[in-house]
């Protein structure tokens, strides 16, 4: 595609493979250190954010649990000012992500939490915003100007330094641990990134059915419930197109019933949960039949009527592949159906110079 036809959108997507390749040469020293800083102690992380940030908050979430082992939760940040109490340690690390660093509902979190003596961190793509002179701790997602509406290369670089966080509190919390395995992940990160966005024929194809229909469904477990869930919200941004996201399992008790009326399935399967959507994914085609396209980091899995196979073995890089697939297709998605995604009625966006 020649440079002055891609939207402003398309371009951003593209740019994140150099966007993650700046944030490791900047975050990840020589010798495999985590170069940013962190309180010594951490009992245990709440993750507040509104839009798109959220979803870097949800996948980060249950990551924190696996990895590094303490508990964690997110909230948006809108119900989080309405909540009278929140749980409270003198460990307690607070982390608020937001773009611009000025979304009004997380401010007013932030500041609602100060009061309680709480340790508090930012994730912001904007260097000396409020929030970032609010926070005690402060990293910089550096992702460069985003105009497009819908965020995504900012989005990206938020859960990479979400995932550097959790690497820091691991190597913090045992001293003699090796993270070395998952520090050559993030380094491989941005060429695994490119490779998808050059062989990116499979995707453009699979934007060409699912365009053709007004009631999709996006379903992932765990870490890409929220990579679903992004992906809906792209797709609703740029197309204005009815798209729902659900936990796999979930949908079969009762939601499933849309697929009564003509519809898609969009499914992001990994190695962890093959056997369970390959059994639910036949119900589906066995009651309703549906059209399916399925987005897989597991080579052998043949469930759908398309298969985009984002190869890789290490569960962070196939998160970033479901989603910069998801992407992909929205922005294409927008351009079939005649929708300019850079500016969709009714939004706007917060940026701070």
């Amino acid at each position: 595609m020649e440079q002055e036809q891609m939207s402003i959108m398309q371009k951003e997507i593209f740019e994140e493979p150099a966007v993650i390749k700046k944030l490791t040469e900047t975050y990840i020293t020589s010798d495999g250190k985590i170069n940013i800083d962190l309180p010594d102690r951490i009992s245990n992380i709440v993750i507040v954010a509104s839009g798109s940030s959220y979803n870097c908050a949800a996948i980060a979430c249950p990551l924190v649990m696996e990895y590094a082992d303490i508990p964690c939760d997110c909230e948006y940040s809108s119900e989080f000012v309405l909540q009278k109490k929140h749980f409270v340690t003198q460990d307690s690390l607070y982390i608020f992500i937001s773009q611009s660093g000025e979304t009004s509902d997380t401010l007013n979190a932030i500041k609602a939490i100060k009061k309680e003596g709480v340790k508090t961190l930012c994730i912001t793509n904007t260097k000396d915003s409020t929030m970032w002179n609010l926070c005690d701790f402060k990293i910089l997602s550096d992702a460069g100007e985003e105009k497009s509406i819908a965020s995504t290369k900012a989005l990206c670089a938020q859960i990479f330094c979400s995932i550097l966080v959790i690497l820091k509190i691991l190597s913090q919390k045992e001293k003699d641990v090796d993270i070395s395995c998952q520090i050559n992940t993030m380094r491989r990160l941005s060429a695994y990134l490119e490779r998808i966005i050059m062989d990116s024929d499979k995707i453009k194809n699979a934007a060409q059915t699912v365009a053709q229909y007004e009631n999709i469904s996006i379903l992932g477990n765990k870490n890409y419930y929220p990579v679903a869930k992004e992906g809906a919200l792209k797709m609703k941004e740029t197309c204005y197109l009815n798209v729902m996201a659900y936990p796999f399992g979930e949908f079969m008790h009762g939601h499933v019933a849309v697929l009564n009326q003509t519809s898609i399935v969009i499914a992001i399967i990994d190695e962890e949960n093959a056997s369970f959507a390959q059994r639910n994914l036949e119900k589906i085609r066995k009651n309703y039949n549906p059209k399916i396209v399925c987005i897989t980091s597991v080579q052998e899995f043949k469930a759908g009527d398309v298969n985009i196979y984002i190869k890789t073995k290490r569960k962070t890089k196939a998160i970033f592949g479901a989603l910069l697939t998801l992407q992909l297709m929205a922005c294409t998605m927008a351009k079939i159906l005649n929708k300019n995604p850079d500016s969709p009625r009714g939004l706007t966006k917060v940026v701070k110079d």
